[in-house]
């Protein structure tokens, strides 16, 4: 299933995906990449909030590079070349990433491809979507203001999730 979810965003890179100006995007790609990435650290150990199934081609530790390297930085280059001007279509688009990127997590926990652990749960999974996709734009327009945004919302879900 990973292996698709992979086909799916390279074929909406490709179709989508402003290639002629991909270096604007880079730093923003960068950035969600190294955020899952530090996740990742953070929780290796033992403490997981949710864990994606390995398959059998790929062990746990590559599905996470997988998502990290290719899934998550060609979603935001995808989500940043489409972004519209307007702000009244902003709000629709960033509904409509919302609402697609749950209801991949939704079937993904449904078929046993995700698991939450520690406390986390849907609920969670949708308040962090709904923050990380202005974030995600945020640092498009403003690197300085979404890294320090970035640190403060580090702090409180490590806070909550009794990670300090």
């Amino acid at each position: 299933m990973h292996l698709l979810f992979v086909i799916l965003v390279l074929y909406l890179s490709f179709k989508k995906g402003d290639w002629k100006n991909w270096e604007t995007y880079y730093p923003t790609m960068l950035y969600i990449s190294l955020a899952s990435f530090l996740y990742e650290y953070i929780s290796h150990s033992n403490f997981h909030l949710w864990e994606l199934k390995e398959m059998h081609i790929l062990n746990p530790m590559n599905v996470h590079f997988v998502h990290n390297l290719i899934i998550n930085p060609l979603i935001a280059f995808v989500f940043l070349s489409l972004y519209p001007n307007k702000p009244k279509k902003q709000i629709i688009y960033f509904l409509k990433w919302v609402v697609s990127f749950l209801v991949f997590e939704w079937i993904a926990e449904k078929y046993g491809l995700l698991f939450y652990d520690n406390g986390w749960s849907f609920g969670w999974s949708a308040i962090f979507v709904i923050t990380m996709f202005p974030m995600v734009r945020l640092h498009h327009v403003n690197k300085p203001l979404a890294l320090i945004l970035s640190v403060f919302f580090a702090v409180f879900y490590l806070s909550v999730f009794d990670y300090l």
